[in-house]
């Protein structure tokens, strides 16, 4: 087959699938294939066309043909993770989307790719790590932004979200999805803020004395005074040691561990062998802290209920 009748051949085949007649544009793309069996444009065409129809399989056929006839190019493997995130198999998607940063250190499809299939797997946190990684590389990326915001609105961080939905906005003012997000965060944030004080619940002496309820205190006699003086100081210790202990946890453990992760994601196939335990230490990390604020909140009600024994109903 002349290269000038292959050229008409791609014509038809395109203008077919403008015209939705996808089926009609694979037969075509075949033709192509069946006379140049490496024509490296016909296997992106062709598997294009069968992730239009979903035929996922068939499309990570073709691509996975495109990494043997161009071993040097990052495309394909992007795409494929892209494929296998489309399916849910967000596990062989991470791992595929890590050749591609193999082949391309810089690639923001690559890392958007990535934080598609940690968001999958639940990792939220490695999910922000490479959609900014991907945001380093295209600043403009505005799905990344979108995503991020979305990430950090299921980890309750509003104040990112909003600045990632804001962002997304003034990259492209008419995003429909952004807007709609950044409004309902913003009402969320509006009925947060109606329903929390700064300092707690506070006692209001104005609407206790309306009810003849009285703010007392039980008498203590000498021993009574140095024992609660004692308890108070030893809760209050406790709970100073625990907080010293969660602050050196974000210094000493969770910040460096997503550092570490980001490394692992951004640099090179050496590291990339090294992610799944980066990853175990970090989720170890975070159990940690996880643990040390339940022992401070623990520490805190038992504050709370000696207090409660000190009222005078509470007395024998």
């Amino acid at each position: 087959m002349s290269d000038s009748k292959i050229s008409e051949l791609y014509q038809q085949a395109r203008a077919l699938q403008k015209s939705h007649e996808i089926e009609k544009a694979i037969e075509i793309y075949e033709r192509i294939l069946n006379t140049k069996p490496a024509d490296k444009k016909a296997h992106v065409a062709i598997a294009t066309a069968f992730f239009q129809l979903q035929k996922y399989p068939e499309a990570i056929r073709h691509f996975e043909e495109l990494t043997r006839l161009a071993p040097l190019d990052a495309s394909p493997y992007i795409n494929m993770g892209a494929i296998y995130n489309r399916m849910g198999e967000y596990k062989q998607a991470l791992n595929i989307l890590r050749k591609a940063v193999q082949k391309d250190k810089k690639s923001a499809d690559a890392f958007y790719n990535m934080g598609i299939a940690h968001k999958g797997l639940n990792q939220l946190s490695m999910a922000v790590t490479a959609y900014k990684q991907a945001l380093v590389f295209n600043h403009d990326m505005v799905d990344a932004h979108f995503n991020l915001g979305n990430v950090y609105l299921e980890m309750k961080n509003h104040s990112q979200a909003h600045s990632s939905f804001t962002q997304a906005l003034e990259i492209s003012p008419g995003f429909k999805k952004a807007r709609n997000a950044l409004k309902i965060l913003e009402a969320e944030s509006v009925k947060e803020q109606e329903n929390k004080s700064p300092f707690g619940r506070l006692v209001d002496e104005s609407t206790l004395r309306k009810k003849g309820a009285r703010v007392s205190t039980r008498a203590l006699n000498a021993e009574e005074r140095a024992n609660d003086r004692r308890e108070i100081h030893k809760l209050c210790d406790e709970i100073t040691e625990i907080t010293h202990t969660i602050v050196d946890d974000l210094k000493k453990g969770v910040n460096p561990g997503l550092l570490n992760l980001n490394r692992c994601i951004s640099q090179g196939e050496k590291h990339y062998s090294e992610l799944d335990e980066a990853y175990t230490v970090f989720q170890k990390k975070v159990k940690s802290l996880t643990d040390m604020r339940k022992l401070l909140k623990h520490r805190m009600l038992e504050l709370s209920s000696h207090e409660e024994l000190m009222k005078p109903n509470s007395a024998n």
